[in-house]
């Protein structure tokens, strides 16, 4: 009864309120209705974790124009490659939400006429889900306009009011490819989107929409039914997709994954709607096509071979991110495509560069498991490879206990402390002009274990081993004195988080060799003290500040080499999302082993719409921007000031920097790397 008597007030609240509109006029029952639709998350108790529903999803491509360059694009040239054009797919899975957002899903049934069961631009399935009330549709990516925090980006029009709904248009007020079009159904008296269309372009993939959303409580920050329609253009090929997920449909009978005709034998009892005659003849075309392979496996073998082995083989594995699953799903491998060109960046200094990553874990339990990450690169101009590989146990996930082998190798670095050495101990012996003895070749490695005791401290300790191998032995050679130099110390590190998990992180690395430890005499003590935040910002912004200092206590003329862990250069640069900020661009790479201490500062503020995505047609595809400013002190330099500005698109990301010294104007460069398809 209390129930019925609140939703009578609603409606007669509602009434009232359309009754008085020629009195209160057109712009308060808009307001009324946009603020009610901006607060209806406020109303709904989002705290429940571990929200499940079941899942039917489907989905047909068709390839309208197709040529070589679809090699580059990832999980999409094995489905268009072969004689059929078309495909389909379906799919039964598990979703795990947690406060309105997909959190894991656990896939029970899945069919495709695709080869290998692959999967066909998985990128667009988080589409399938968009958080509609959260400040982003997809993960970090497309302003939702049903959020308040996003309003200054959208203009909003109530078009009409019928019964206890109205017709809510927006539009985005800068034409930017962070922003979305479309309409929404409201309820008028709770401002509940019942359902929506959202259009826009993200990635090079035209999309459009049309979400379903769910009635009452947590089930209405979700949605029910979604279809989406993509194209996708890239260099002369154009694919097209129909994409369609049903949740809360009734799950299937346990039991492990199953995949082909057995899939799809139970999937014919659980597709909320039947299939379309254009997918059903699809499905036949391809059975049809599967038993003529099966009946000639003999002249299919012979024929197909050389398409097989140089397309499956070389052409997927070369051209494409390789990945999968092994040991019971336990273990995972993923490996950067070998010879893709769009792993490829450039900077002032080390010219062109190609970068590649591959990663391997495998999962023990919940608390412990084994992973490992080699990023490995090459500089063209410098003819000079480098690689980075950690090998990390993890013995205690819940407080990062960890035991970590760190390798890095390829850093060149100089010192003339070698030269003025030998210059002391020679006298005028040698034409010193002559040899080359400034450069040596770096590897360093690290054996430390982690531990965090709580939320504010952690601890970390190890040995480190360096080692130092002339460019030009030859030279060395002629004077009689070793070419390999190594040192051997212990490090401890302190990390001190003032605020927890999501505030600033303070770490004091302290580091030290052995007296003895190797013929070398190498003999040092370094500090180093570090401070960063990250501190994200409504509408995807973000300010980041680092600073930091370090120096050497201890040294002998024999401390030929200077090498500090967080003012070093890098020398394998990633992309957009690793790290550009932060570093000092156009720091020629002497300098960071030239002095005996360093201080630092370095501030990034980076935004979706700054500066050039206010500019007409160029701001349409503009994703972020930043703007940098970098400062330092070194015994030879008192003043380096670093200004920098870059952005980031669907294909690429650019910088322009400028140093200045002392206050004057010093040099400027350029950095860039190509980030297409990097979101696939």
């Amino acid at each position: 009864m209390i129930r019925k008597a609140a939703c009578s007030w609603g409606m007669l609240v509602i009434f009232v309120l359309l009754s008085c509109t020629p009195c209160i006029g057109k712009g308060t029952l808009d307001t009324l209705v946009l603020n009610r639709m901006f607060s209806y998350r406020t109303l709904v108790d989002t705290t429940i974790e571990g929200h499940r529903t079941t899942a039917y999803m489907k989905f047909r491509v068709k390839s309208k124009r197709r040529n070589l360059m679809l090699l580059c694009v990832p999980h999409l040239y094995p489905a268009v490659r072969h004689g059929n054009k078309s495909h389909v797919g379906e799919s039964v899975a598990t979703l795990t939400f947690h406060e309105g957002e997909p959190l894991e899903t656990e896939l029970h049934l899945r069919s495709t006429t695709v080869r290998r069961s692959r999967s066909v631009m998985p990128n667009l399935n988080a589409y399938l889900t968009p958080s509609i009330y959260s400040n982003t549709l997809m993960y970090d990516h497309l302003y939702s306009p049903f959020h308040p925090h996003n309003k200054r980006y959208y203009r909003y029009t109530v078009q009409s009011v019928f019964g206890s709904n109205a017709q809510v248009d927006f539009r985005p007020r800068l034409s930017n490819t962070q922003a979305v079009r479309g309409h929404a159904i409201i309820d008028v008296e709770t401002g509940r989107v019942i359902r929506c269309t959202l259009i826009g372009e993200y990635d090079m993939v035209s999309f459009e929409i049309d979400v379903t959303m769910g009635d009452t409580g947590l089930s209405s920050l979700l949605p029910t039914h979604c279809v989406l329609k993509a194209k996708f253009s890239f260099l002369g090929n154009q694919v097209r997709g129909i994409y369609e997920a049903t949740y809360d449909i009734p799950p299937p009978p346990p039991g492990p994954e199953l995949r082909g005709l057995e899939a799809r034998a139970l999937l014919d009892s659980l597709r909320p709607q039947p299939l379309t005659p254009d997918e059903t003849a699809i499905y036949a075309e391809y059975d049809s096509l599967r038993r003529e392979h099966t009946a000639d496996t003999t002249n299919v073998e012979d024929t197909n071979f050389w398409k097989d082995f140089l397309w499956e083989v070389v052409g997927e594995n070369l051209l494409r991110r390789i990945k999968g699953h092994f040991g019971n799903d336990h273990g995972y491998y993923r490996i950067s495509p070998i010879i893709n060109p769009l792993y490829l960046s450039y900077s002032h200094r080390k010219g062109m560069t190609y970068r590649m990553t591959a990663r391997l874990g495998y999962s023990f339990n919940e608390n412990s498991s084994l992973s490992t990450r080699l990023k490995a690169g090459y500089s063209f101009k410098l003819n000079h490879p480098y690689f980075d590989l950690p090998v990390t146990y993890t013995f205690d996930e819940r407080n990062q206990g960890y035991i970590r082998y760190y390798w890095r190798h390829g850093e060149l670095q100089t010192t003339s402390t070698v030269l003025d050495h030998l210059k002391d101990r020679y006298g005028e012996t040698f034409d010193w002009d002559t040899l080359n003895l400034d450069y040596f070749k770096h590897s360093r490695m690290a054996i430390t274990a982690h531990y965090e005791l709580n939320k504010y401290i952690g601890i970390e300790c190890g040995l480190v081993f360096n080692r130092w191998k002339s460019v030009q032995a030859e030279d060395f050679k002629a004077t009689g004195i070793p070419t390999i130099y190594k040192s051997c110390a212990f490090s401890n590190e302190l990390t001190i988080r003032p605020l927890g998990w999501h505030g600033p992180i303070v770490t004091i690395d302290y580091e030290r060799t052995f007296d003895g430890a190797t013929e070398d005499k190498m003999d040092y003590e370094k500090w180093e003290f570090d401070c960063s935040y990250l501190r994200p910002l409504p509408c995807l912004r973000s300010l980041s500040l680092r600073g930091g200092l370090g120096f050497y206590t201890k040294g002998t003329r024999h401390t030929y080499f200077l090498d500090f862990n967080n003012f070093r250069e890098d020398n394998i640069p990633g992309g957009w999302g690793d790290e550009w900020s932060g570093d000092f661009e156009l720091l020629h790479s002497n300098w960071y082993n030239s002095s005996n201490y360093y201080i630092r500062a370095n501030a990034t503020y980076e935004s979706p719409m700054l500066l050039l995505s206010w500019v007409p047609f160029v701001g349409k595809i503009m994703e972020k921007e930043r703007v940098y400013v970098g400062a330092l002190r070194l015994s030879q330099i008192k003043n380096y000031v670093e200004l920098g500005y870059s952005f980031t698109n669907r294909l690429l990301s650019m910088g322009w920097f400028t140093s200045f010294e002392e206050g004057h104007y010093h040099s400027m460069g350029l950095r860039f790397g190509l980030e297409l398809f990097d979101k696939w």
